[in-house]
């Protein structure tokens, strides 16, 4: 039993080396002995040889950088691309910018526009001492510009005032009711103009005027008043031409002068609120008073 054990051993060892011996020939192209070999023959032309160039050195003529459209400092490198910036109107550009200060006012507004004003003189009432009499009564007016009541008569001069009293008359009219109202009216000639003018009772006279008045935020002691195109003025924020004027939509076109250090400027200024104007306009004032006296003195006060 073991001899048979040994014979087959043996032969798995005949075996696996038989097995390793052609591994080894197979894998290392030796032909084993008694096998046949092969010979091959070519035909045809021969390989021709191919000469190898040989390089040159060759120069590029790369072209300059070129300006672009948006001028002067538009160039361009390879694989360098230019730093762009947004500008300060927001268009593109090669060069940053820094904010600079910010821009000066205008520096004035339109404070006040008005095309009527009220007459210088005014009257106020009137004191008859004789019904029949003009030259007796005492008229009483007040001066606008000066805020002062005048007491004055039919022909006197106020020279301080510069007017002259013409005419007194009081026209007494019955209504329905049988009730008399008295109009009074004074007519005086202004020595400024030489002009005849005609003052009611009970009345306030406006007359046609430009008045515009300009103040300025920045400094509250600026308070200039113009009346035709083409003034000039001055406050701490510059020089000023008043252009235009325009009546219709009460508005004023000023310019401001430029320097060395910023342009000129023109603004159309209006005012935030307009009055409406009219030639005349009822007001309450002092009511007539007759009196009568023998040696024709008296005196009122109000």
């Amino acid at each position: 039993m073991n001899k048979v054990y040994d014979k087959l051993v043996l032969a798995l060892a005949v075996l696996a080396l038989l097995a390793g011996v052609g591994l080894y020939v197979v894998k290392s192209g030796a032909v084993p002995p008694g096998k046949p070999t092969i010979s091959v023959e070519t035909t045809g032309d021969a390989y021709s040889v191919v000469p190898v160039p040989t390089s040159t050195d060759v120069t590029a003529a790369w072209p300059m950088p070129v300006e672009q459209s948006r001028g002067a400092g538009w160039t361009y490198d390879v694989f360098t691309p230019p730093k762009v910036f947004i500008g300060e109107n927001g268009e593109l550009t090669p060069i940053g910018w820094v904010v600079g200060p910010p821009k000066p006012p205008f520096g004035v507004y339109l404070a006040d526009f008005t095309t009527n004003k009220p007459y210088r003189i005014q009257i106020e009432g009137y004191v008859e001492e004789d019904r029949d009499d003009p030259t007796k009564v005492l008229i009483l007016l007040f001066d606008e510009e000066l805020d002062q009541r005048i007491r004055t008569r039919i022909g006197r001069e106020v020279a301080k005032s510069e007017f002259k009293v013409i005419d007194f008359n009081v026209e007494r009219i019955r209504d329905g009711a049988g009730n008399i109202q008295k109009v009074a009216t004074v007519k005086i000639q202004d020595l400024r103009t030489n002009e005849e003018i005609t003052l009611k009772h009970g009345e306030r006279l406006l007359v046609e005027a430009i008045d515009i008045t300009i103040a300025s935020k920045e400094d509250s002691s600026v308070r200039i008043l113009l009346n035709k195109e083409g003034q000039t003025f001055e406050t701490p924020q510059g020089q000023y031409t008043l252009e235009q004027i325009n009546l219709e939509e009460l508005t004023v076109t000023v310019k401001k002068q430029g320097d060395e250090e910023r342009d000129a400027e023109t603004k159309v200024l209006s005012v935030l609120t307009s009055k409406p104007a009219s030639k005349t306009i009822s007001n309450p004032v002092t009511p007539a008073v007759e009196a009568s006296f023998d040696d024709g003195s008296f005196s009122i006060d109000f």
